[in-house]
């Protein structure tokens, strides 16, 4: 991320976090994605060797059980795969609900929606909206100064801040 975009105004990096949740969550679920695949290859292919070992196995191999872990483990992660498509869905709204505040078709709210709903990278949008990096991340600043002056961005980001501090807990 650029300097432009960067700062030290903690209400401006919470409009910065409150708005990446999406992209977030969908990393989390890239991740999730990849472990299953991982956990599948391994019971499809659990390699070869012998089954006759001249060492004694530790506890923590012994408990791992073998294929039957295995599907243990990709049903957990199928589970967390699931939630994470849930969080993802409620993460999108979320975004979606702030970046309304700012006005229909104006570049301010084009560039927020490439970076935060699209996941775009900034090279990506500038090339989209045809402008250089600079002008992009100008109107990207402008768009988070212009959110930071609505009362419902406070409420949005108090919400989240309380949601975020009860995941914590529990």
């Amino acid at each position: 991320m650029s300097k432009q975009t960067r700062g030290k105004n903690p209400e401006r990096e919470a409009v910065k976090e409150y708005l990446q949740q999406y992209h977030d969550a969908k990393e989390k679920k890239k991740i999730l994605e990849e472990r299953h695949r991982t956990l599948s290859a391994d019971l499809r292919d659990p390699g070869v060797g012998s089954a006759f070992k001249t060492m004694p196995t530790s506890k923590r191999q012994a408990r791992e059980g073998g294929a039957v872990s295995l599907v243990y483990r990709i049903a957990e992660v199928e589970d967390r795969i699931s939630q994470q498509r849930d969080a993802m869905a409620k993460a999108v709204l979320h975004v979606m609900d702030m970046i309304d505040l700012l006005p229909q078709n104006s570049t301010e709210r084009t560039v927020v929606e490439m970076r935060h709903i699209d996941c775009k990278p900034w090279e990506k949008i500038a090339q989209a909206v045809h402008m250089s990096r600079s002008r992009v991340f100008d109107y990207y600043n402008a768009a988070l100064e212009t959110l930071l002056t609505y009362k419902r961005t406070e409420k949005l980001l108090g919400d989240y801040t309380a949601e975020k501090e009860k995941r914590k807990r529990g």
